[in-house]
């Protein structure tokens, strides 16, 4: 999914920095708030982040303003996936509202904090946080995305589905929200609606290499392994280098009774993507085979 998607949609627009006393200074130099800002429209998060934290040191800002900065200065970090420093950040924007009396809570910055929450472990924190924003924010993609990933890390996978689901009823178009949703499917063990998800997500992107594989894996977990090779070799084809992917084809050669091809390639997924217990086990067990 496009990480353009990762909006920084606050409800309370920012009029930050007091230029008292300030004027004969250049915009350019002075007001690095609106610098950031600018920053963010064009999608340049680098930028944003070193002209936040000039803000941060140079405006004089209220305390809500100031908790304000924060959340874009966390949305900064957070895009570039620095999912640490974006978390002290939302922290930061919390514990100002708190201390200073400020009445501060917004369901974008609660999503955004849920994300960094979950991609440092911190579940429990995560949970709450995405489920809070959902309640206000029912047709956010990015909430329901990340609270289907949740639930399915957590096993429940009942309240995954429904979560990627409510992805493919908010944006029909979007192949992704289809090949998220039939793996949920798969985990299920729901295997009909899991091939007839990731054929739509096929027929809205057929060349894409991720909508393909999706099909393919879900066709080999199904034992169709002979529907499978051909969509697998075209998804490689598409994404040449994606371990997962070279995985997929080599988990359809190995079903069709083409373990030596299979072997090689569970070997190339592995060194592409050598995280995954899945890949790891493949190789090493076609490995062990052929010793």
């Amino acid at each position: 999914m496009s990480r353009a998607l990762l909006a920084i949609c606050l409800l309370a627009v920012l009029t930050a920095c007091n230029r008292s006393g300030a004027e004969t200074e250049s915009a350019s130099t002075e007001d690095y708030c609106q610098l950031g800002e600018d920053a963010l429209t064009e999608d340049n998060s680098e930028a944003a982040i070193e002209a936040f934290e000039n803000c941060l040191t140079t405006a004089d800002l209220e305390p809500g303003e100031e908790a304000v900065i924060h959340t874009r200065l966390g949305g900064a970090y957070l895009y570039l996936d620095r999912f640490e420093e974006a978390l002290q950040e939302f922290n930061l924007a919390y514990a100002i509202a708190e201390t200073q009396g400020v009445r501060f809570d917004n369901p974008y910055v609660r999503r955004n904090r849920g994300i960094a929450r979950r991609y440092v472990g911190q579940t429990e924190g995560a949970l709450e946080d995405l489920e809070a924003a959902a309640r206000e924010l029912p047709n956010d993609i990015m909430t329901q995305l990340n609270l289907g990933g949740l639930y399915a890390d957590l096993d429940r996978q009942a309240e995954a589905i429904a979560a990627f689901d409510a992805v493919t009823r908010i944006e029909p178009e979007w192949a992704g929200g289809w090949t998220n949703l039939s793996a949920a499917f798969l985990e299920f063990g729901l295997m009909e609606d899991a091939i007839d998800s990731a054929r739509q997500a096929v027929e809205l992107e057929p060349e894409s290499g991720f909508s393909l594989n999706a099909l393919c894996w879900a066709l080999i977990v199904d034992d169709q392994h002979e529907l499978a090779l051909p969509l697998c070799d075209q998804a490689v084809a598409a994404e040449p280098d994606n371990g997962a992917i070279i995985h997929s084809r080599a988990a359809a050669l190995e079903g069709v009774g083409r373990l030596d091809e299979a072997r090689e390639l569970y070997a190339r997924a592995y060194e592409l993507y050598p995280n995954s217990s899945v890949i790891e086990d493949d190789y090493r067990r076609t490995r062990a085979e052929a010793d």
